[in-house]
C-alpha cells in the first residue's frame, strides 16, 4: 500500500488567458474587434536576437488573475462572461488566420489540484477555441 505524505491542495496564483498569434499580428486590430483591453501584447519578430531562430508570432492576451473563491473555475467563468458575447468576433479574426486559444495557468506543488464546474466547462466548449493548461513548479 502506497502512503502519501502530501495533503492535496488548490493551485496557487491561478490566471486564465484568451490568447490570440499570428505571425503578423496586428494588436490594435485585435484590441478594436474584441473591444477588450488587453493585459500584454508581444509585436510579431520581438525577441529575434540570434539570426537563427525564426521570428516569433506576434502575441495578443486578455487575462483574468484576480484571487476568486473558486480559484480557476471563477476566473474562467468571469472570462467566460466577457469574451461569450465576442464569440463572433472570435470566429472573423479566426477567418483571418488568428490562432486562438483559452490557457489555464497556475502554480502547482505535490497534491496540487483545481476543478472546473460543470457549466463552466460547457460555456468553453461552446466558444469553439481549444483550452491549454500551462503549469510552473516552483521548488523553494
Amino acid at each position: 500500500m502506497i502512503e502519501y505524505t502530501y495533503k492535496e491542495g488548490p493551485w496557487a496564483e491561478t490566471a486564465v488567458t484568451l490568447v490570440v498569434r499570428k505571425q503578423d499580428l496586428d494588436a490594435d486590430l485585435v484590441t478594436r474587434t474584441l473591444s477588450l483591453p488587453p493585459a500584454s501584447v508581444r509585436r510579431p519578430g520581438s525577441d529575434h536576437r540570434d539570426g537563427v531562430s525564426p521570428p516569433q508570432d506576434g502575441l495578443w492576451a486578455f487575462q483574468v488573475h484576480d484571487r476568486m473563491p473558486g480559484g480557476l473555475s471563477d476566473q474562467l467563468r468571469t472570462l467566460m462572461d466577457l469574451v461569450e458575447p465576442r464569440s463572433s468576433s472570435l470566429a472573423q479574426l479566426t477567418s483571418q488566420g488568428y490562432d486562438i486559444h483559452l490557457d489555464l495557468f497556475g502554480f502547482v506543488g505535490r497534491g496540487a489540484t483545481f476543478v472546473l464546474a460543470p457549466d463552466v466547462v460547457r460555456t468553453a466548449a461552446v466558444l469553439g477555441v481549444p483550452v491549454t493548461v500551462t503549469t510552473s513548479v516552483s521548488d523553494r
